[in-house]
């Protein structure tokens, strides 16, 4: 019983925290707010309804952006003919992510460090407390390009820049959620959008809205199925062929950042979740968004890590929010109309900053490699973006693992039959150099080479061992393998000379 119900609640916070997402992504997109709407309700319940996690799906940040870039060359920003390039485009990130899952693409991500995944998780924190000072102190038509330079100019012009209402709002929001949470855990953030929601009607009464020029949330008209079938034919799809790098890596950022969050839910819950299930949903999610009049998504960290917060742990969270949002806009509308953006906004830069955990740093620093990843995954994400993130952080994590797994645990023991070198490790084209240094040592007695403990052998790594075996023959040395019968016919199988006397065991 407390199960489902925790579910539903999650799924309902969830709603409330993605209506302003959906609606600033849209326009992000260049598409109009209800759009972004859809892609929070269907994108959502897809995903949810095919994966195996509790991970919160729906309108994306870096997905949002591409797919403006991607358009607006072709189109007039909002037009029908833009909508159409959108829908087409969507679609065409679908197929790839479906390609992806039938390659079984997932596995990359299984190199991902857990450091590398603290710090993509507290560089999208990061980013979500930057995006949310736009609201909090209402810079709505306030555009820079660095984190850095934001601040620069809000400090040095605050009293120019800054609304003190708009302010005060997400002040409140802020501070009654840190309180509520110290009562009340479960239901703080509920409590945190309520304060704001009052205070946003206080301000309102006393002062009016020329005075105060808050912005709202607005009324949002929904269909509750507003089916669309997307328009293909010659000259769409000649479009499409210009689009195809765009929709490559769209695909890659989204599924990268839903893996990322998948994975970290793997480390922290005892979810039994399968990615490459995962992947499989958010390309059937995405190819079929257009169809009910929405855009692709991804793996939204914020939404996710509050859902995990309130003990959700099954894709019913996901299902409830989808369901939540069309109700709340639906029966709720006239309440939501005079919600204050910076008291959603407010709850953002809470969840924002639970996303970054300063211990993080102090456990990492115990392995200076993984300190390093954590530190460059975060300050690339702060500086650049949260795509560029991910590539530094994928990029790091495969070059240490194979840093790592090319060094060779490797021992020298003397017998009667010379000198025997102990292999531990796999032995392929990255670490036959490694072999090679310590080989070459002992290159005039008589050599034997210990595999049992040798978790992979490559061709590379039979071809040092013809050449090798050759060179000792001709200064009338000899070259024994000590392998294990799968071994002694993997060898056989990749051509070992005949000349290397192997001793199976």
């Amino acid at each position: 019983m407390r199960s489902w119900r925790t579910e539903l609640f999650a799924g309902l916070v969830g709603a409330i925290l993605v209506i302003p997402q959906g609606i600033t992504f849209a326009y992000i997109a260049g598409l109009q707010p209800e759009y972004g709407l859809y892609c929070a309700i269907f994108v959502t319940l897809f995903c949810s309804l095919l994966g195996s996690s509790s991970m919160m799906s729906g309108p994306n940040t870096a997905v949002a952006i591409l797919i403006g870039a991607a358009i607006l060359p072709l189109a007039g920003r909002g037009s029908p003919l833009y909508v159409d390039f959108v829908f087409l485009l969507c679609m065409m990130v679908g197929v790839v992510q479906l390609v992806f899952w039938l390659v079984r693409g997932a596995r990359i991500f299984q190199y991902l460090s857990p450091a590398a995944i603290s710090g993509i998780s507290a560089g999208a924190g990061f980013l979500i407390i930057m995006a949310s000072l736009d609201s909090i102190l209402d810079l709505s038509t306030f555009k820079t390009t660095f984190f850095f330079e934001k601040l620069f100019v809000i400090f040095s012009d605050a009293k120019d820049l800054v609304n003190p209402f708009s302010l005060a709002i997400a002040v409140t929001t802020i501070v009654a959620g840190y309180v509520g949470r110290r009562f009340s855990p479960r239901y703080f953030i509920i409590i945190a959008v309520t304060a704001g929601y009052l205070c946003g009607l206080l301000v309102a009464f006393i002062w009016p809205q020329p005075v105060t020029e808050l912005e709202y949330l607005g009324r949002m008209p929904l269909q509750w199925l507003p089916f669309n079938v997307p328009t293909i034919n010659m000259e769409y799809l000649m479009i499409a062929s210009t689009l195809i790098p765009y929709a490559v890596a769209i695909a890659f950022i989204g599924l990268a950042q839903s893996l990322v969050i998948v994975r970290e839910l793997k480390m922290e819950t005892d979810q039994d979740i399968n990615l490459d299930k995962e992947v499989y949903a958010q390309g059937v999610a995405n190819f079929l968004a257009p169809f009910f009049s929405g855009f692709a998504g991804a793996g939204s960290f914020n939404r996710t890590k509050a859902n995990q917060s309130l003990g959700a742990t099954t894709p019913l969270s996901g299902m409830a929010a989808a369901g939540f949002v069309l109700i709340l806009i639906t029966f709720l509308g006239p309440v939501l109309t005079y919600m204050p953006m910076a008291a959603m906004a407010g709850t953002l830069f809470i969840v924002g900053a639970d996303m970054i955990k300063l211990r993080d740093i102090k456990h990492y620093a115990q392995v200076r490699s993984e300190l390093f990843i954590y530190l460059a995954t975060f300050t690339s994400i702060m500086f650049f973006d949260l795509a560029a993130g991910v590539v530094v952080a994928v990029f790091l994590s495969v070059s240490v693992f194979m840093l790592r797994i090319s060094q060779l645990d490797l021992k020298v023991e003397t017998s009667a039959a010379g000198t025997v070198i102990k292999v531990k490790g796999a032995l392929f084209y990255a670490s036959v150099a490694h072999l090679t240094e310590k080989f070459h040592q002992y290159m005039d007695e008589d050599l034997t080479v210990d595999l049992q403990f040798t978790t992979h052998i490559d061709q590379s790594a039979v071809d040092f061992f013809i050449r090798e075996s050759k060179g000792m023959t001709n200064r009338g040395k000899h070259l024994t393998l000590l392998v294990n019968e799968s071994q002694q016919a993997f060898l056989e199988n990749l051509g070992i000379s005949k000349d290397i006397r192997q001793i199976s065991l």
